[in-house]
């Protein structure tokens, strides 16, 4: 019989071709594999697997070789302080965006107060539920265009206990109809949205194109198309002392700005994430 160490060491030889993050991905797997921490993998690495288990690493091993993120092997990722379902109809919440929210939190103090917040595109709910476990008397309407999606934020707020402050929306903010329903629950006191930012034509890593909603990465010919659309509408959705916070891709933040204040929209301040790139604005009436 293999040890934890002796897998963990053969899945991570088997990634190192595909990903620097071989050892990791290997730790992760196995300790869902086993239905165990990653610290008992680290600390029990002569403990004996057995052969279900190893029929399921095989599994998983096959998986994360074709390319699908560990964390649509495992059906969770961690963001913030929540953990989060995700699959492959919502993109996989990432690090960088967790800079949205520390922002937030720094231009929005007063962590008692009923702030009403609107979340353009949730997808996995995980940016709305974020600031909503941060603010404990708030209430947060997550709109996105895809019923699946809508679906596992639905999921996601039923797990992290939020489902009583947190309003699923379906709806399209290019459509005119749509805008009035969502203009109808405001103003909103925080807007935050992580649109498609991705140029069509872009080469994405097959993690990220293949298991990721196409709908959700790209952004037009610039990757700039549905900024120039929220720029025209977020002016009906904002509270007089109301900020709206984007993410966007590298280098794209000079274009944000531009098309933002075009609209009228005050800029504020932008954020770095945690590898010096500028990752978001915030912007206010």
């Amino acid at each position: 019989m293999l040890t934890l160490k002796q897998v963990v060491l053969d899945l991570k030889t088997e990634f190192e071709s595909f990903t620097v993050e071989a050892n990791s991905d290997a730790l992760l797997l196995v300790a869902y594999a086993i239905n165990n921490s990653v610290s008992y993998v680290k600390l029990h690495g002569d403990v004996q697997v057995s052969q279900d288990q190893l029929t399921k690493l095989l599994e998983y091993k096959e998986r994360r070789k074709k390319r699908e993120p560990v964390s649509k092997i495992i059906g969770s990722r961690g963001f913030w302080k929540l953990d989060f379902f995700v699959n492959n109809d919502v993109l996989d919440p990432r690090a960088d965006s967790e800079t949205l929210i520390e922002t937030v939190l720094e231009l929005k103090r007063d962590y008692s107060k009923d702030y009403k917040i609107l979340d353009l595109g949730t997808g996995s709910g995980c940016l709305a539920q974020s600031l909503l476990y941060e603010y404990k008397n708030a209430t947060g309407i997550g709109v996105d265009i895809s019923d699946k999606a809508l679906d596992v934020a639905i999921k996601n707020a039923d797990i992290n206990k939020l489902s009583n402050r947190f309003i699923p929306l379906k709806a399209n903010w290019n459509n005119t109809e749509d805008v009035k329903k969502i203009k109808s629950k405001g103003p909103f006191d925080i807007i935050i949205c992580n649109p498609p930012y991705i140029e069509n034509d872009y080469k994405l890593e097959p993690e990220v194109l293949l298991y990721d909603p196409n709908i959700a990465l790209f952004g037009g010919k610039d990757g700039l198309d549905e900024y120039r659309s929220l720029s025209k509408i977020i002016p009906e959705f904002l509270s007089e002392k109301g900020i709206a916070i984007f993410e966007y891709g590298q280098g794209q933040e000079r274009d944000v700005r531009m098309i933002m204040e075009a609209e009228n929209l005050k800029f504020i301040i932008e954020k770095k994430d945690l590898a010096e790139i500028t990752r978001c604005s915030v912007f206010s009436l």
